[in-house]
C-alpha cells in the first residue's frame, strides 16, 4: 500500500505567518482604544455632579402620613447634596433619615448617570388605632408603631391594650379584620385585658364577645369566628340581635351566650 504524504511548500507558509500576525496586530488595534473609551466613562461618571432630587411617595388608599415636598425640605435641610460628585453622597445617612421618619416603611435609593438623586418611599399602612394608658397610636401590618397625624387620620379599628406588647397579640385578629370585609364591618373595637383576655365589640347590638387569651388564639381564631359567625346567622335570621349581652368562644368548639 502506498503512503500520500502531504507537504506544504515554504512559499506558502511564509505567506501566511505575516497574514496571521496582521491579524493579531488588528484585534489589538481594536482593543486598546475600546479600553481607553470604557476608562473615560468610568472617570467621568465618578464627577457627574448631583443635580436634582426625585423624590416618590406612594399614596396608596389616600394616606399622607409622609410627603414629597416635606421629605424634600428635611433632606435638603441636614445634607449638602446638589453639585457634590454622585459617588460622595452619603447615601447610607441619607437612607437612614428617611427611614427614622414618621410613616416611612422603606426607602429605595437610586443615584442615576445624569446626575439625578431618585428617592422612591413607601408608607407604613396602620390596621388599628391603639389606646394605651399613657398614649395613643397606631400599629401598621408588620406590628410596627407610628405617631398619629394632624393631617390624616385612618379609618381602621380601636384597640385599647394596657401596654404594646399585649396589643401586639392581638394582631391575628387585627390581620382578620384587614383581609376580611366582614369582620371588618362587623368588629367596632377590641380589647385585650390586663390578664391578657381578648375581647370584641361588634358594631350591631350591646354584645361583648369574649375570644380567650390573647397569646394563644391564633390556632383557634378561625374556627371561633366562624361559630360566632354562624350565631350572628342565626340571630339575623330571628330578627333579634339584642337577646344577649355576652357570648364566650374561649372554650374549644363551643359557644356560650348569656343575656
Amino acid at each position: 500500500m502506498s503512503k500520500h504524504t502531504t507537504t506544504q511548500r515554504p512559499d506558502e507558509d511564509a505567506t501566511q505567518r505575516p497574514r496571521s500576525r496582521w491579524k493579531v496586530w488588528w484585534t489589538l488595534l481594536l482593543i486598546v482604544p475600546t479600553g481607553f473609551v470604557f476608562t473615560a466613562a468610568d472617570r467621568a461618571a465618578e464627577t457627574v455632579p448631583c443635580r436634582a432630587l426625585d423624590i416618590e411617595v406612594d399614596q396608596m388608599e389616600g394616606m399622607y402620613f409622609v410627603d414629597a415636598p416635606t421629605l424634600h425640605t428635611l433632606i435638603t435641610s441636614q445634607y449638602n447634596l446638589l453639585d457634590q460628585a454622585m459617588p460622595t453622597l452619603p447615601l447610607a445617612e441619607l437612607h437612614r433619615t428617611i427611614t427614622q421618619q414618621n410613616g416611612v416603611a422603606s426607602c429605595e435609593i437610586e443615584p442615576t448617570l445624569g446626575g439625578a438623586l431618585n428617592i422612591k418611599v413607601t408608607q407604613q399602612r396602620p390596621i388599628a388605632r391603639v389606646w394605651l394608658p399613657d398614649s395613643v397610636l397606631y400599629l401598621d401590618e408588620t406590628g410596627r408603631t407610628l405617631a398619629l397625624s394632624p393631617r390624616y387620620t385612618a379609618d381602621v379599628p380601636v384597640l385599647h391594650a394596657p401596654d404594646l406588647s399585649a396589643a401586639r397579640a392581638a394582631m391575628p385578629l387585627l390581620k382578620k379584620m384587614d383581609h376580611e370585609a366582614f369582620w371588618d364591618l362587623l368588629i367596632d373595637q377590641v380589647e385585650v385585658s390586663s390578664n391578657g383576655d381578648l375581647t370584641l365589640r361588634p358594631r350591631i347590638g350591646d354584645m361583648v364577645v369574649e375570644l380567650g387569651q390573647a397569646t394563644s388564639i391564633n390556632a383557634q381564631l378561625d374556627a371561633r369566628l366562624d361559630r360566632l359567625r354562624n350565631f350572628y346567622s342565626a340571630l339575623i335570621t330571628r330578627g333579634d340581635l339584642r337577646q344577649y349581652r355576652r357570648v364566650s368562644l374561649q372554650y374549644d368548639g363551643q359557644l356560650v351566650a348569656s343575656k
